[in-house]
């Protein structure tokens, strides 16, 4: 929640508040994020390993997404880690991503996809993940380059997605988990199911629940890999995948 008014610290305090900034910068040394084989881990912010289970590598590296929707001239650069899973075409695909905002912005709380269902706090490694599932279009989705986007008929191949997020290091830093899975023939809506299928969104969200293995960064990173992405439509990487983000309020420091 933002103050209401302008914080002023005591010159004792804006002394600590130097003195704890360079112990950070200091441990900033220790920080690794890359692929090893193909599990994406990050040493710290937070200490993470996660991987997608029984499922090939498509593509992985880190990469960059700017948010158009701030007040930033350009949009608001986002760095950002991805592990892309799958076989391509009409298989299940996985999705992991760590994505940090610049100094003085911070990943506002997390929102559910529009028309989504099924709300929920899943766990992974003890941190509750806030989900959601819903429907993706692949006509302005990031990822079209890497399944199938168009039915034989012409028309839109949909897909249904269970999306987990997170954030960490005070908010800076965003843990994200998408599974998705060709949506079925004669599913137009998730909240109104055709009759037959009353067991789909369970069946689907459990697959998505055990989709990923998520743990703590191993000790030894030997063959870390910290190249970059391929195959991602960057121009279209924005706050429906990501979320939204703030600016903190300037604290006047007089």
């Amino acid at each position: 929640m933002k103050n209401a008014a302008p914080r002023r610290f005591t010159p004792s305090a804006f002394l600590l508040a130097l003195v704890l900034m360079g112990g950070l910068l200091g441990c900033e040394g220790v920080l690794q994020r890359g692929m090893l084989g193909s599990a994406y881990v990050s040493t710290a912010r937070p200490d993470i390993a996660i991987e997608a289970k029984n499922m090939p590598l498509m593509t992985a590296g880190r990469g960059s997404a700017s948010l158009i929707w701030s007040d930033m001239l350009g949009g608001l650069p986002i760095q950002m880690w991805l592990a892309v899973y799958g076989e391509g075409g009409l298989a299940p695909m996985a999705i992991a991503a760590q994505a940090a905002v610049p100094q003085g912005w911070y990943w506002d709380s997390i929102t559910r996809h529009f028309q989504s269902v099924d709300e929920a706090v899943e766990v992974f490694g003890g941190v509750g993940y806030q989900a959601c599932t819903y429907i993706v279009d692949p006509a302005r989705d990031p990822f079209s380059g890497l399944m199938t986007t168009v039915k034989p008929d012409g028309s839109p191949q949909l897909w249904m997605a269970r999306y987990f997020a997170a954030r960490f290091n005070f908010n800076d830093d965003k843990i994200i988990m998408e599974y998705r899975e060709p949506l079925p023939d004669g599913v137009e809506s998730l909240s109104a199911l055709p009759l037959g299928y009353g067991d789909l969104l369970a069946g689907f969200e459990q697959r998505a629940r055990e989709a990923f293995v998520v743990s703590v960064a191993p000790q030894n990173l030997a063959g870390l890999n910290t190249g970059y992405i391929q195959g991602i439509l960057w121009q279209y990487m924005g706050q429906n995948f990501l979320g939204t983000a703030s600016k903190y309020d300037i604290y006047n420091l007089n």
